[in-house]
């Protein structure tokens, strides 16, 4: 993809425009994506960080769950 390609796909998002392939504006929210490294099983299936060839924008909001250690091993809080 040649640079002048490039430069006007983002100017035509930046005029609230749609990516022609993923068809998301810049502004417009993501899917969500939840990425548990302890359950595998219950992740998005796929490629959580994809972004879209064209415009280069991530198809998708990732959250990662992190779980804190228990209070009992080492003194500090039990929260997620």
């Amino acid at each position: 993809m040649s640079l002048e390609g490039r430069l006007r796909r983002l100017e035509e998002h930046g005029r609230g425009g749609r990516c022609p392939d993923c068809g998301l504006a810049l502004d417009e929210r993501r899917k969500m994506a939840v990425v548990y490294e302890e359950y595998p099983d219950k992740s998005v299936e796929g490629d959580p960080y994809e972004a879209c060839a064209s415009c280069g924008e991530p198809l998708y909001t990732v959250m990662q769950i992190v779980y804190d250690s228990p209070a009992s091993k080492e003194g500090g809080g039990g929260s997620y």
